[in-house]
């Protein structure tokens, strides 16, 4: 059946945008890519005011890259993709003719399927309001390097780094030879409805920071696959490449997707009860990394002194060099996190380790406010610091697999899939070599 609202906005975005010819469905999969159809408008808007979804082999949820499909799974079945018209754009002009929407994953019966992470972390941030009388808000930081372009005989051969030109905050002469695709790309995700905060120069050469409004956590999640499909949109336009993988060069501390989330009362609730659901996070830190550290290049940014997160599992206040850098009494920002996840896996692990933190009471441990690399192992404890974070992928899933709590909340069907889709990518990774696997990543994420 049709949802009114859903045909509201849809006739709302089309008088808003006559010149749209066609329309993008986009769903993010587990390797955090996007599987797109594409549909003449007029088709699209028949399903929608028929309330029709857009089948999907239910397979292409699954494949790992070069399409292989993971052990366990079968190669046939259908699901459906529900578009939610709230998420709606134009790509910049001149592909302003094209409408880019995301959706969700449905089953047969018009039900959000389990092993849909979207759909999840929707089910879990309601839980968290009707369970705790507090709602969370999540704004994420975009970390991007640009990168050029190598031609060898008129064809791509790889990238490189821009020049060392380039600090923290700085405005050199290379930043400024850069600037009209920064405002281009700032202007396009200002048309696109995204409220951006500030965008400003990083550490490493060509790379930049732009920073998104707190939203509810799908939202949130949705307007930052927006803002990572505009900024590659628009740095095409220039002839370079946007990269938003975690290590594009050894000799730099690489891009991280740091989320900042809160927790916000409702009503009648003072903020200091909101510290056992962070409590829950760091408890089960190890079991989420592996959503948000989601493959092995993830784990060359768990090192201390580069201000990533640091090693050891602690928070601090303003504290660069642990997982959990606190702002507020109700807000912290999760450094332990890069764009290789798919981010609503990994705020419904946030979300569920938080979940049970706040129904077990948990308490937080003292917070740190140096590299706790630095301390003696006497000191750490003081601080209640007794583990440190996984350093491969396969030690995070191990950590999940055995984390039933946080098993439980997730949902085994997201669990059971994810971890053999992981297991299947580390065994294509095997038959690689270094230089495969890092020209992989920069040319995906």
């Amino acid at each position: 059946m049709p949802t009114r609202k859903q045909v509201v906005l849809w006739e709302k975005f089309l008088d808003d945008n006559p010149e749209i010819e066609f329309v993008w469905i986009q769903y993010l999969c587990f390797k955090a890519t996007f599987l797109v159809q594409i549909l003449p408008v007029a088709r699209f808007t028949k399903l929608i005011e028929e309330g029709q979804p857009v089948p999907l082999t239910k397979t292409a949820l699954f494949l790992l890259p070069v399409d292989k499909r993971p052990a366990d799974t079968t190669p046939g079945g259908v699901c459906y993709l529900q578009p939610d018209i709230s998420t709606a754009y134009c790509q910049a002009p001149p592909n302003s003719h094209r409408a880019v929407v995301t959706a969700s994953c449905f089953d047969s019966n018009g039900r959000p399927m389990e092993e849909c992470p979207r759909s999840r972390l929707g089910v879990l941030s309601n839980m968290l309001k009707e369970e705790t009388g507090f709602y969370p808000l999540v704004g994420f930081e975009v970390e991007v390097m640009y990168m050029r372009r190598v031609r060898q005989d008129g064809k791509l051969g790889n990238y490189e780094l821009m020049d060392e030109h380039h600090s923290l905050y700085s405005m050199t002469t290379d930043d400024w030879s850069q600037l009209p695709m920064l405002e281009h790309t700032a202007r396009a995700m200002l048309r696109a409805g995204i409220a951006i905060e500030k965008f400003h120069a990083e550490a490493a050469p060509g790379q930049w920071e732009f920073v998104l409004p707190p939203e509810a956590p799908v939202d949130a999640v949705d307007t930052l696959l927006k803002a990572r499909s505009i900024i590659n949109e628009i740095a095409e336009k220039y002839d370079v490449r946007a990269t938003m993988c975690p290590r594009p060069s050894t000799k730099h501390a690489g891009n991280g997707m740091h989320a900042h989330l809160s927790m916000n009362a409702i009503s009648g609730r003072d903020l200091k009860d909101t510290e056992p659901f962070f409590a829950g996070i760091l408890e089960h830190l190890p079991a989420v990394i592996a959503f948000s550290f989601s493959q092995e290049a993830s784990y060359g940014r768990i090192a201390s002194g580069i201000m990533s997160g640091g090693e050891y599992i602690c928070w601090g206040w303003e504290n660069k060099d642990a997982p959990l850098r606190r702002i507020s009494i109700n807000r912290f920002e999760i450094k332990s996190l890069d764009a290789l996840a798919n981010p609503y896996l990994a705020l419904c692990g946030m979300l569920a380790a938080g979940i049970d933190g706040m129904r077990r009471a948990l308490r937080l441990t003292a917070g740190i406010s140096v590299s706790p690399a630095k301390l003696l192992p006497m000191e750490r404890e003081a601080h209640g610091i007794r583990a440190m974070l996984p350093k491969s992928l396969s030690a995070s899933l191990g950590a999940l697999e055995t984390d039933h709590a946080l098993c439980d909340l997730l949902g085994d069907p997201i669990v059971r899939f994810y971890v053999a889709f992981k297991r299947g990518e580390m065994e294509l990774a095997r038959n690689m070599t270094d230089k495969e696997k890092h020209d992989y990543l920069l040319s995906t994420y």
